[in-house]
């Protein structure tokens, strides 16, 4: 046993020295190259490998789910998909291949419509990351204060000063809002996708209860409750139960 145990141990080291011994551009290079060669599985374990020793970005997710798609792993390619996109909401590829891939879902799940008028409202929320709110906010705030110190000492100008401040103020609270609801929604409310092809959801945490219904690769879901090796979900008012934790996966 101990035997097994040492063994075990050394091999962790070895994996562990080898992702060390490169270097994240040359993990990249050859994820990229066993990509082209549509080795998807090994393509898979190096992006993977990347995001291990925390180099993420975009294209690392984007690539991670193209090689998913590619093995129609449905689930998983989806869940890369949304990470690259919460990274960069505005890339059109990312956005083509979460709709293709979406579009291979076994559940379709009516979700509610915004409309047109919040969609208007939502334009720059829906296409900026935190990190461009957060810069956009800053940069709001310091403008109100250069101008309010000018309508402090030029007098002439002051009503003009007061007015443009006024104007940009009601935009910072606007971007306020928008920089807070999204750090909420990324870091405190959990939405996972389903991995496992299917899965059933249960009244209660446990497989002897009551089957209240089934959801397939790539379901969007969001988690309500943990309790040990189960999660409590929620897709709508109506639509809530159990499911084991290894059949999602946290976006």
């Amino acid at each position: 046993m101990k035997k097994v145990i040492l063994g075990i141990f050394i091999f962790f080291i070895f994996c562990t020295s080898f992702a060390f011994a490169q270097s994240p551009q040359e993990i990249y290079r050859k994820a990229n190259l066993n990509y082209e060669n549509e080795d998807y599985q090994q393509a898979i374990s190096y992006y993977e490998m990347l995001i291990e020793i925390d180099k993420v970005s975009p294209e690392v997710f984007y690539n991670l789910g193209n090689s998913y798609f590619k093995l129609k792993r449905v689930g998983k390619a989806i869940l890369n998909y949304e990470r690259a996109k919460r990274l960069e909401p505005r890339d059109r590829d990312i956005s083509l291949n979460l709709k293709l891939a979406k579009g291979m879902m076994v559940d379709k799940i009516d979700l509610p419509q915004r409309g047109f008028i919040l969609d208007m409202i939502l334009f720059l929320y829906d296409r900026m990351n935190v990190n461009e709110l957060t810069i956009l906010v800053w940069v709001f705030y310091l403008a109100i204060m250069i101008l309010l110190m000018f309508s402090i000492f030029i007098v002439s100008k002051r009503k003009t000063f007061l007015y443009t401040v006024g104007m940009l103020s009601v935009f910072l609270i606007l971007f306020v809002i928008f920089l807070f609801s999204k750090i909420n929604s990324e870091n405190f409310v959990k939405k996972a996708i389903v991995i496992s092809q299917k899965v059933d959801v249960r009244s209660g945490p446990k497989e002897d209860y009551l089957l209240q219904f089934t959801l397939h690769e790539g379901a969007e879901i969001y988690v309500v409750e943990e309790r040990q090796s189960w999660y409590e979900i929620s897709l709508s008012k109506d639509l809530r139960g159990w499911l084991p934790k290894d059949a999602v996966e946290i976006i």
